[in-house]
């Protein structure tokens, strides 16, 4: 193993470690994680911390209390460097610890209008590197860790302080670093546990569903979610949900429940299938109680009004994007870049901006107000 990695997974070596790293200035960060692929939920299985001598790959699988680390993550004086973060702070959010003073990399290529890569292809394209090949969608929760494992994590922070004076010198000569400054407020202000636990009845199967089949399909998902927990595993691997959407229509198939494929061997059984069974007769007394209409639709009617309202906020967003937002685009693809341009302006974000969904930082509503004024657009509402 490489003199400068040190695998962490005992409580000693942990605190030694923290002493270290808590008298860093700056620190390179990494997460490993599971997110429902060969686990139930969203875990982390990793963290690589580097201090620019020392790789710390921090096992939380074992003993290690994990929490001892969130204040050093969380002091705002220690700057915590990292590439692509949303999923890893949204993990960390999820576990208790919010980070400050976090500097993401792959922002900072943004706003250099830079197109987006992977570190690995960002570390070939700013620093000459090899590309690594990737051991992301390995096993994390495998132990021990492969060597091949253990020197990718490594890899993933070894070239962040390289990376990091590359790009923080070209955004200073640029004259964008309050630019960043903003953009990093906003992250920390973010609720990153949005997203961070699965959606257990998903929504978009309503359309194919009339209301008495989204009734049971609702409750047979809030119990493979159940059944998911407990067996620790994601949710598609314990019963297929094309299964329940099946059930939900055809209710009296759950007599075949013990024979169907696509379940897992520990819930294929008697009682899991009188479970279900209860399920479905509760879904029943709920669709008599309410009186629901065989053929009802599963999704609210819209009034006329709303559809009014609908139509309008439409017209307003297309009106907006054709008359403000996209001439507004054009002028800074020119002096900014197209990268940087589609970042600010994606249709995404004009949308969210028009319905008030979306805040503009400081420094973007000087850019539009510059170009708005260049323009002579008179519309000056979303900024």
């Amino acid at each position: 193993m490489d003199s400068r990695i040190a695998y962490i997974d005992d409580e000693l070596s942990f605190k030694e470690a923290l002493s270290k790293l808590e008298q860093s200035d700056k620190l390179y960060i990494d997460l490993e994680f599971d997110k429902n692929h060969y686990r139930y939920g969203f875990n982390l299985c990793l963290m690589q911390v580097y201090d620019g001598k020392t790789c710390y790959l921090i096992d939380p699988l074992g003993s290690l209390k994990i929490d001892s680390i969130f204040p050093i993550l969380e002091n705002p004086e220690i700057e915590k460097v990292c590439f692509a973060f949303g999923e890893d702070i949204r993990l960390l959010h999820h576990i208790g610890c919010q980070p400050k003073n976090v500097l993401d990399l792959a922002v900072v290529r943004t706003l250099l209008n830079k197109p987006t890569l992977s570190l690995s292809n960002s570390l070939v394209e700013e620093l000459g590197l090899e590309a690594q090949s990737s051991q992301q969608k390995s096993n994390w929760f495998a132990r021990p860790l492969t060597a091949e494992q253990i020197q990718y994590a490594a890899e993933d922070v070894f070239d962040l302080p390289k990376l990091r004076d590359v790009l923080m010198a070209e955004l200073e000569k640029m004259g964008r670093t309050e630019w960043m400054e903003q953009e990093q407020q906003q992250f920390e202000s973010e609720d990153w546990t949005i997203g961070a636990e699965p959606e257990i009845v998903p929504f978009k199967d309503r359309k194919q569903l009339t209301m008495r089949e989204w009734i049971r399909y609702s409750l047979l998902m809030e119990y493979r979610d159940y059944l998911s927990s407990k067996l620790n595993r994601p949710s598609y691997k314990v019963i297929d949900k094309n299964i329940f959407i099946d059930f939900a229509k055809n209710p009296e198939k759950v007599n075949r429940w013990t024979t169907i494929k696509r379940v897992h061997p520990k819930i294929r059984n008697e009682k899991v299938e009188a479970k279900l069974k209860s399920l479905l007769a509760e879904a029943e007394k709920t669709i008599q109680d309410d009186n629901i209409k065989k053929d009802q639709s599963s999704r609210p009617p819209i009034t006329s009004e709303q559809k009014m309202r609908n139509a309008q906020v439409r017209k307003k967003i297309v009106h907006a994007k054709n008359n403000v937002f996209l001439p507004i685009k054009e002028l800074l693809k020119k002096e900014y870049g197209e990268h940087f341009s589609n970042y600010l302006l994606s249709n995404r974000r004009i949308v969210g901006i028009v319905s008030g969904n979306i805040k503009l930082l400081d420094y973007q509503k000087q850019l539009l107000n510059q170009y708005k004024n260049a323009l002579n657009i008179s519309d000056s509402k979303y900024f």
